[in-house]
């Protein structure tokens, strides 16, 4: 049986750590809010299968298993963006929590879940980043001048840019560059975030 005041305690504790994990320290050092849904999402998704699966008789292999399907379906399905694979496994919790759970429980804990989704990625908090991969015909010798060069083709605010490739004999540059949410030029492609 849930105790609901100390699921409320703990709940409590623990969105209060996450926060300040996924808040405090880690969005303000690497600006990935791709990676602070997913680590929230799964925190609060992980804190209430667990929370149904102690109360219950249910065994711990059943929450060995959701994440058993969660890898399956990570790895033999088209690509998932971050994003998109919190909200999976949160579908995946709110399913076993309305499979394992009193009705008033099921009912509690899935508001909890949605609540949460619709609180974490919230466009206000979550303002949407893309990820370019670029090739381009210079290589550059210091990268403030290669982040201007990409905010300038690209027309859009460089948020991250890593170096794959150099090449200094056909001149060449391959980059994987992070931007701020304005619309890449025509015949630029994005990928998602992942």
């Amino acid at each position: 049986m849930i105790d609901l005041g100390d699921l409320a305690l703990r709940l409590g504790i623990d969105l209060v750590a996450v926060g300040a994990l996924v808040y405090g320290l880690f969005f303000p050092r690497h600006r990935r809010m791709d990676l602070v849904v997913v680590y929230a999402l799964f925190n609060v998704g992980v804190f209430l299968a667990l929370s149904v699966i102690v109360a219950g008789e249910v065994s711990m292999g059943v929450g060995f298993g959701l994440f058993a399907v969660l890898s399956i379906v990570r790895l033999r399905s088209e690509p998932f963006s971050n994003r998109e694979l919190a909200y999976f496994f949160v579908a995946l919790v709110i399913a076993l929590v309305s499979a394992l759970a009193t009705s008033v429980h099921a009912g509690l804990l899935s508001g909890v879940a949605l609540l949460a989704a619709w609180a974490i990625d919230h466009p206000r908090l979550s303002r949407p980043t893309r990820r370019l991969e670029v090739a381009l015909e210079r290589v550059f010798d210091n990268d403030d001048a290669l982040r201007e060069h990409l905010r300038e083709r690209l027309r859009a605010p460089v948020l991250d840019v890593v170096v794959r490739e150099i090449d200094y004999v056909r001149e060449i540059t391959r980059v994987e560059v992070r931007l701020g949410a304005e619309e890449p030029p025509d015949g630029v492609v994005a990928v998602a975030d992942r």
